[in-house]
């Protein structure tokens, strides 16, 4: 019995390849695409960013240093909600994204009077709403330290570390599948044991992929972090203010989304996790930044 058959190879090839371009395709070909579905509009149209916020960006990147190339790859936009977003890679052919929300555009005024829930305008006699609208509103250090910090996850080029991870992950369970089927002669035990079998594979083989993504994704929140409490001050502060303000905003989401809320945010402000932990929780990465704020503050 051979070990790697024709059609196994073929099959093998084929899962690996789709696995790959699944993560990357929305990162490249279908990013036109994936900004469509994100962007803001009005009247049919993507909202454009004001001036003031493209200025901003540029001060931004001139903090970090980028080169020209670097620049001209990243394209802003307006996005729609409350949260910065980003996509895509420093491909030059395709770029990247970065979604600039509401909430760093338009007024305080303006949003009050357009905030909805559900498809539903905000009932402004709840304590809840106005502490979600104050959360929101962000000062400069905490716009430049949000938008930064967007930026750096961007060169960090996660859609190719996932893509080509995950396709390794799977050229892997692949091969050891073809070779444990060969050692145990699992083709010629029952249905009941085969399936047993590719399911605590299979699980396996998730298990392994997203423990390594969510431990380079933990991994680049803490070094983003650092680096950017290197930029100086100001982004010290822009950063203690941003994590603080996440948090009582999530709080009042957590309210304001009644039980959907709840599984949504912890009591703390923290996103709820099952199992993977995406990213650092935020009030570690609060308390980071107010130890730094507190050393600086010492140090004057």
């Amino acid at each position: 019995m051979n070990i790697f058959s024709f059609k196994s190879v073929i099959f093998g090839v084929t899962t690996t390849a789709i696995g790959y371009y699944t993560i990357l395709l929305p990162h490249t070909i279908l990013l036109k695409r994936y900004r469509y579905v994100v962007a803001t509009y009005r009247m049919g149209k993507e909202e454009p960013l004001g001036f003031k916020v493209q200025e901003k960006i540029q001060r931004v990147m001139d903090d970090l240093k980028l080169p020209e190339d670097i620049r001209n790859t990243i394209k802003p936009f307006s996005v729609f909600g409350f949260d910065l977003f980003h996509a895509g890679t420093l491909n030059a052919k395709y770029g990247a994204i970065l979604g600039i929300p509401v909430n760093f555009t338009k007024t305080n005024e303006h949003i009050r009077e357009n905030l909805q829930i559900r498809e539903e305008y905000m009932d402004w006699t709840r304590p809840d709403a106005h502490n979600f609208l104050n959360a929101s509103m962000l000062s400069e250090n905490a716009q430049k330290f949000a938008i930064a910090r967007e930026i750096l996850r961007i060169l960090a080029e996660e859609p190719y570390f996932d893509s080509f991870g995950l396709a390794l992950t799977i050229a892997t369970l692949w091969t050891l599948y073809n070779i444990v089927s060969y050692r145990f002669r699992l083709r010629e035990r029952s249905a009941i044991t085969r399936f047993t079998f590719y399911t605590v594979f299979v699980m396996s083989g998730a298990l392994w992929w997203f423990g390594v993504k969510d431990y380079r994704s933990n991994r680049l929140d803490k070094e983003n972090d650092e680096d950017l409490c290197n930029l100086g001050p100001e982004y010290i502060k822009g950063g203690q203010e941003f994590y603080e303000k996440l948090l009582i905003r999530n709080k009042a989401l957590r309210s304001l989304l009644g039980t959907a809320g709840k599984r949504i945010f912890t009591a703390y402000g923290n996103e709820e996790s099952f199992l993977r932990q995406k990213h650092i929780p935020i009030t570690n990465r609060k308390d980071f930044f107010d130890s730094r704020l507190r050393s600086l503050e010492e140090a004057k």
